[in-house]
């Protein structure tokens, strides 16, 4: 996605990553770039409450980012996939932190940029697997990922609703 957004003309990407210095976090840097095109990296770890206001506090007073047009929430974590008279009520907490706290950590603190956006847009990276009324269709056992993504397909769904003027929606890369 980052490369997909940055290889446009007059674009500014911001990858929000886990750890910036790392190589992987770097290498970001040697993206091919569009026309007056550049990229922000900034520290966001999905667990963290407190990191995604202080990466916007960062792009505000750093790079004078004044508004966001299109936010994409993609962390996620699958590490556990256990039925649900295995899986251990810990999983479960892991994997809701990461896949739907996480999200509503990042929507709370880019909220106000994406408000000053002409056409707001905040996507949900979701999974089939956390489809209710597709459970059958997908008998795969999943006690801790299915859940928090349920839980992130809901929240995507009602900032839709909450918000008129936004264009909000779960994107399945399945």
């Amino acid at each position: 996605l980052v490369e997909t957004f940055l290889a446009r003309s007059n674009t500014t990407v911001i990858a929000a990553v886990r750890d910036p210095a790392t190589a992987p976090s770097q290498s970001l840097q040697s993206l091919p770039k569009g026309e007056s095109s550049h990229l922000i990296v900034v520290k966001i770890d999905a667990k963290s409450p407190t990191d995604p206001a202080a990466a916007v506090k960062t792009l505000q007073t750093e790079h004078s980012i004044d508004h966001i047009d299109v936010v994409i929430a993609n962390a996620g974590i699958s590490e556990d996939l256990s039925p649900v008279h295995e899986v251990s009520v810990s999983a479960i907490q892991d994997h809701v932190e990461v896949n739907a706290y996480g999200p509503v950590y990042l929507y709370q603190a880019v909220y106000p940029l994406l408000k000053k956006s002409t056409k707001p847009t905040f996507v949900g990276v979701g999974s089939p697997l956390g489809s209710i009324g597709g459970m059958e269709q997908r008998p795969f056992p999943n006690a801790a990922y299915g859940p928090s993504k349920a839980m992130l397909h809901w929240i995507v769904r009602k900032i839709h609703f909450e918000n008129e003027d936004f264009v909000s929606f779960v994107s399945d890369p399945g």
